[in-house]
């Protein structure tokens, strides 16, 4: 047997143990799926082609054919649960964008140098918005972050500490770099955390399931949406007896 196949039989052996979600203590964490990170005709898409023609498209196909519908069902599932929803969204608050992190104001070089534009934007720009397709409801929380993960920028911990809360499925984008960066920050610091496989993606498909894999080797879990809504549906209809 290859060393990947053992890891995935590793994984798929960690897997058999039953999930157990209850919802008084649980959140869904929606990672930056914002409107230039949906949209491929905003900066962030631009610079990707302009840098490798058709780089993007896999992507944003995915986002629109899957990801999307995935966060669609699992907010309908959460919010008939009464759990909370906690959006984030990553750009800066300051004009140069200053308080961005190294890496990503490199990327702002890049993007400026492609097409005269940064690549995040600013917090009180149209681009910077939760996409309407997912939108938070009223009274839902929703972050703005200058790092991949927001427990570095956030208060995002103390806010999931004061109401109790445990367990978090997080959902969103991407896979490879907020999404999973927040869900190893969250189970370093004792949460239970479902990341839900079809609700998130990247740029490759392979980036995407060796992601997934190494978090769920180690930090948490890793389920379908389906799966999800399941344990959440039997949850539900055991507090009901």
């Amino acid at each position: 047997m290859r060393e990947l196949e053992k890891v995935r039989s590793f994984v798929a052996a960690k897997e058999q143990a039953p999930l157990n979600i209850e919802p008084r203590r649980a959140a869904l964490l929606v990672i930056d799926v914002q409107r230039y990170f949906v949209h491929p005709d905003y900066p962030f898409g631009q610079t990707l082609d302009k840098l490798v023609p058709g780089i993007g498209e896999g992507y944003f196909r995915r986002v629109r054919e899957h990801v999307l519908p995935s966060i669609q069902k699992l907010l309908a599932a959460v919010r008939a649960q009464g759990m909370p929803v906690c959006y984030t969204g990553f750009g800066c608050c300051a004009k140069d964008a200053s308080d961005l992190v190294r890496w990503a104001r490199d990327f702002n070089e890049v993007a400026h140098a492609m097409n005269g534009t940064p690549m995040w934007p600013a917090t009180d720009e149209a681009a910077w918005q939760i996409d309407d397709a997912v939108a938070p409801a009223p009274g839902e929380t929703v972050l703005n972050k200058t790092t991949s993960g927001p427990l570095a920028s956030t208060q995002l911990e103390q806010t999931l500490r004061e109401r109790g809360l445990d367990t978090l499925i997080v959902c969103g984008l991407t896979t490879d770099v907020c999404v999973t960066q927040t869900a190893r920050e969250l189970g370093d610091r004792s949460f239970q955390v479902i990341v839900a496989e079809d609700a998130c993606t990247t740029l490759s498909e392979e980036q995407h399931r060796a992601t997934l894999l190494a978090f769920n080797m180690v930090f948490g879990r890793v389920k379908k949406t389906a799966e999800i809504e399941k344990v959440l549906n039997k949850s539900k209809a055991a507090s009901a007896r």
